[in-house]
């Protein structure tokens, strides 16, 4: 354990930046990224080893279980501006070299109506052998609406399959069925397939329903199982998986390279430029920095050559705003403008003529207003209000 702790200090104090001679002004340094993930893995075995060894007892099953208990590992994306561009922020999978799902995962494709036709598809001589045992099956959308209405058949479904695919044709509508136990967490949502692949496809033709070639569907399968997937958020922060603990630090360092290039390219605005910090972490571990920006801003007219001076000094009265405010305008607008602005100011709210006030009646209520009226009554005499 104390190892594994110099390794991760070590990772953290190491110079971090670095600027190229050419191309990107700025670049991921190769050493640092192998250093920190040497240092999260040994980490994590450590912390692993030590949790089973407190539990006092050890699985019998542990080498065929480990895929079970293989965390992943995750690249946390820290932006200095918030990603705007909607276009950037649809979910897109990005290749690497070394995939993270294993070779004995089970498959289940949603399909477009009749499900048939993608059977036949995966069944015939076609399709490539290695990959037909991993597909355990294709369930097209009526199906999938008559026998999965409830919550737990939902949730049983879940459990049955490693990894989910959809036709991307029908993603919105198989989004809205499932809801939250498929799209709560994102470890298993099912990832968009293009099952049209290897077709020619007539775009007169709406409402035909294209089935791909055996060939183009099996490329895009062997694709998304070789691929990671990130959907930025409008935020300034983002999460991506990378990899998981059995993979080696040069298997981690070759990802992370991966991910970051493409991610940079095509899916933050500026690019590098509007990159604050890259860090690889655990499910439940701290953030160990990759790279970090010597600058907190995107473009230079955003550095300010000296201090904003603040309109409202702390501990000053609300009444004083006005007079500040008023203060500011007559230093920094030129004497034409600022005479203009108040003419404007003039013009649109002219004085209103005030009334004069009774005060005999709009100070009087109305019980003592009867009072008044009474005794003035009784006061009169009698022949006056007869006649």
């Amino acid at each position: 354990m104390a190892k594994s702790k110099t390794l991760v200090k070590k990772a953290e104090e190491a110079p971090l930046t670095t600027k190229a001679q050419n191309g990107s002004p700025y670049q991921l340094d190769p050493v640092q990224v192998e250093r920190a993930a040497t240092a999260l893995v040994a980490h994590m075995k450590k912390h692993a080893q030590s949790k089973e060894e407190t539990a006092g007892k050890k699985s019998l099953a542990a080498d065929e279980d480990a895929e079970d208990h293989d965390d992943p590992i995750f690249l946390s994306v820290s932006t200095k501006q918030h990603v705007h561009d909607t276009s950037r922020l649809k979910p897109t999978k990005l290749p690497l070299p070394h995939p993270i799902l294993g070779d004995d995962v089970r498959i289940c494709i949603f399909t477009k109506d009749p499900q048939r036709a993608y059977k036949d598809l995966v069944e015939s001589d076609a399709f490539p052998a290695a990959l037909r045992p991993k597909i355990g099956r294709v369930l097209g959308l009526d199906k999938l609406k008559k026998r999965y209405k409830s919550y737990e058949s939902k949730r049983q479904l879940l459990a049955e399959y490693d990894v989910f695919m959809v036709d991307e044709r029908i993603i919105k509508i198989v989004a809205d069925f499932l809801g939250k136990v498929f799209y709560g967490a994102k470890s298993k949502r099912p990832i968009p397939l293009r099952l049209t692949a290897g077709a020619f496809i007539d775009k007169s033709k709406k409402s035909e329903n294209v089935v791909g070639t055996a060939q183009g569907v099996a490329k895009e399968i062997e694709n998304a199982l070789s691929a990671t997937y990130v959907s930025m958020s409008a935020s300034a922060n983002t999460s991506i998986k990378v990899g998981k603990l059995s993979m080696t630090p040069l298997q981690l360092k070759e990802n992370v390279e991966a991910v970051v290039e493409k991610l940079v390219e095509k899916h933050i605005e500026h690019k590098w430029r509007n990159v604050r910090a890259l860090y690889i972490k655990g499910p439940t571990t701290k953030a160990l920095p990759i790279w970090l920006s010597e600058e907190l801003w995107v473009k230079e007219e955003q550095v300010l050559e000296h201090a904003p001076k603040l309109a409202i000094k702390s501990g000053e009265k609300k009444g004083d705003k006005k007079r500040k405010w008023d203060e500011w305008e007559q230093e920094m607008i030129d004497e034409d403008e600022l005479a203009e602005i108040n003419a404007k100011r003039a013009a649109k709210k002219p004085k209103a003529k005030k009334e004069p006030r009774n005060k005999e009646l709009g100070s009087i209520s109305k019980e003592k207003r009867s009072k008044l009226k009474k005794d003035a009554l009784q006061s009169v005499p009698a022949t006056l209000i007869a006649g």
